[in-house]
């Protein structure tokens, strides 16, 4: 499954994710979660798939050729992020970064379309790579076939394919799975293609931006509980473990439709609120000759706040917290100073006062329960925290709850949306 990301320009969460390089100016990561799903693969294709398809190959050219399947499906999914990546760049949309998962892949673009037709173009751009990508690989992989082969490809793929290579092998079964791609990301169910194609089209008709993300992301949650019933069904009914795979698959497309429309109607009812809006501005400090001991025991165990601002001739310079602090043991926090555990606020995640609520969303998804360090002109003046956010949202219930309840509204009003 390959879906699109919406980050911030406060940036957005790379944390244990791998940076393999950049590919037309954009940042390519791979989660962890990627090794998993390629062993998988891997396994299938070696001991299931190929075994069935060329009983008479050895095994170093069966796992040989499950490998370079493997590794080309990877490509492929880059390739689609790609696609979209540089399609959203076509609008004059910036993409930092391009990340790899279990599930496939997510292009992690700034900010949405500012027309339904350029969310269309970009959305579409995927599945149509992806189409290209079969067409490619079946063209290549029938090469080698005679007539009668090609006849039987449908009907008996094991016998169709008993003489052939591991390169018309793979490339035909890498053909298949780029179909199954293209045509899957078309079902129409946000954060899929498809859904993103359905959201441009009532956003369209509508013009209302967030009614229309409602629409796509409510037909996310329906596709994605009936790929949990039908997985449950093969798994219980049918007595096939693949079951499993569409009850995960179901669970994360649902779980991404309803988490895609709560930020929507985040981001809108924020709307032009600030972070000097909302941010916390009573707050204790402390200076940076003060020793380790009394900075645990005076500071840190006195009060709910974690992060200290650190002062040096009255100017904040930088962050002390608990992780620092635990850096000495008891014994050896009389001979350290605050200065040292500290973390220069240059090196520091920030997020700038007058930047709007919803670009620090990103940021704060990020630092989890941590409070972010507020800059003016380079001056700390503040945290902003996700609790803050929450608390807002509770004191204007009335804007809130007209995003949610999808109060009409002009395109133009929606426009330039921020997702986290």
């Amino acid at each position: 499954m390959a879906v699109e990301q919406r980050v911030g320009s406060a940036g957005g969460k790379t944390w244990g994710s791998v940076r393999l390089g950049h590919l037309f100016g954009i940042e390519i990561r791979l989660d962890p979660s990627v090794l998993l799903m390629f062993a998988l693969i891997v396994i299938t294709l070696a001991q299931g798939l190929f075994v069935e398809w060329h009983p008479d190959w050895s095994k170093t050219r069966q796992w040989t050729t499950a490998l370079f399947a493997a590794s080309a499906l990877l490509g492929s999914l880059l390739t689609h992020e790609l696609a979209h990546a540089l399609a959203a760049r076509s609008f004059r949309i910036r993409v930092p970064r391009i990340t790899l998962f279990l599930f496939g892949g997510a292009a992690e673009i700034e900010s949405d379309a500012e027309t339904p037709g350029a969310e269309c173009v970009i959305a579409l751009a995927g599945p149509l790579l992806s189409l290209t990508l079969a067409i490619a690989f079946a063209v290549i992989g029938q090469s080698e076939l005679s007539e009668a082969q090609r006849k039987l490809l449908l009907s008996d793929p094991a016998q169709a394919l008993a003489s052939s290579g591991p390169l018309t092998t793979a490339c035909l079964w890498l053909a298949s799975i780029n179909l199954m791609l293209a045509l899957f990301n078309l079902i129409p169910g946000f954060p899929l293609d498809g859904g993103r194609v359905l959201r441009a089209l009532v956003w369209r008709f509508s013009g209302n931006f967030v009614l229309a993300t409602r629409v796509a992301g409510a037909a996310g949650q329906y596709v994605g509980w009936l790929l949990m019933l039908s997985g449950v069904w093969l798994l219980l009914g049918q007595g096939r473990p693949g079951g499993l795979w569409y009850v995960f698959l179901g669970w994360f497309l649902s779980h991404l439709a309803r988490a895609s429309l709560t930020d929507v109607v985040m981001r809108h009812a924020l709307g032009r609120q600030k972070v000097r809006d909302l941010m916390q501005t009573r707050f204790d400090s402390v200076d940076a000759g003060v020793d380790v001991h009394e900075f645990v025991e005076q500071y840190l165990l006195r009060g709910p706040q974690t992060l200290w601002p650190v002062r040096e001739q009255g100017i904040i310079t930088g962050m002390a917290g608990l992780a620092g602090a635990s850096r000495f043991s008891p014994d050896e926090r009389w001979r350290h100073r605050v200065i040292e555990i500290m973390e220069p606020l240059a090196t520091f995640p920030t997020v700038a006062a007058d930047a709007r609520a919803s670009e620090a969303l990103p940021l704060l998804a990020a630092a989890g329960d941590s409070p972010v360090p507020v800059l003016d002109q380079g001056v700390f003046v503040g945290f902003l925290r996700g609790r803050d956010i929450l608390r807002w949202t509770a004191m204007h219930p009335q804007t809130v709850e007209g995003e949610a309840g999808m109060v009409s509204g002009s395109a133009g009003s929606i426009r330039k949306p921020r997702y986290p």
